[in-house]
């Protein structure tokens, strides 16, 4: 379940409404017997203005009550800034020796990309500008674009050079290298705890 939070309002006292209410907050230990007993537990999380509310395998009075709100991440990724978040099976496992068959990985594994509005626009934009810039130009900007290199965002910014290129070669252009992608994730800690107002 997704939304926003309305403006004008404190998004902190929707997180405080939405923790109290589907009783999200709970110890490992709690968590782990509600799994074994075959029940939901529930993990809310809010990036600015957009919350997610997620929920495990399993029945909660939630799933009941929005039921018409609910979407399977699997089928329905989370849109949100400008990223598309959803879950995906495993690919093929690669063999260690040649002797070895090939192994399916049939794990559910999150899967960050750009999302595809995102994306096209991009696209649009740098095929508008392709022969227009140095190539120091385009370089530099498609390295400072807010978007952190997840293998399939790594995927689909390189497939963005390539048709860059290809306007470029056809202009009698040198290339934008593959090294105006940046290759390193910046990690941030999730779930700190809010930050309190001094008068609290």
């Amino acid at each position: 379940m997704q939304g926003e939070v309305k403006e004008g309002k404190d998004p902190r006292s929707l997180d405080a409404k939405m923790l109290t209410k589907y009783e999200v907050v709970q110890n490992e230990h709690r968590r782990a017997r509600r799994k074994e007993r075959g029940l939901a537990n529930l993990q809310y999380l809010r990036f600015e203005r957009t919350w997610v509310l997620l929920a495990t395998e399993g029945s909660h009075p939630m799933k009941s009550e929005e039921r018409n709100q609910l979407k399977d991440i699997r089928e329905s990724p989370i849109q949100i800034a400008g990223y598309s978040i959803y879950l995906k099976q495993g690919d093929w496992k690669k063999k260690r020796t040649k002797e070895e068959p090939l192994v399916r990985d049939d794990k559910w594994h999150a899967r960050v990309l750009i999302s595809r509005e995102r994306y096209k626009e991009l696209r649009a934009y740098f095929l508008e500008i392709a022969t227009k810039r140095p190539v120091e130009a385009l370089s530099a900007e498609i390295y400072h674009l807010p978007f952190e290199c997840y293998k399939p965002v790594w995927r689909q910014l390189r497939k963005l050079i390539r048709v860059i290129n290809k306007k470029r070669k056809a202009a009698g252009m040198s290339p934008v290298p593959m090294s105006a992608i940046r290759w390193r994730r910046t990690i941030v800690k999730a779930f700190e705890p809010l930050e309190m107002d001094d008068a609290a």
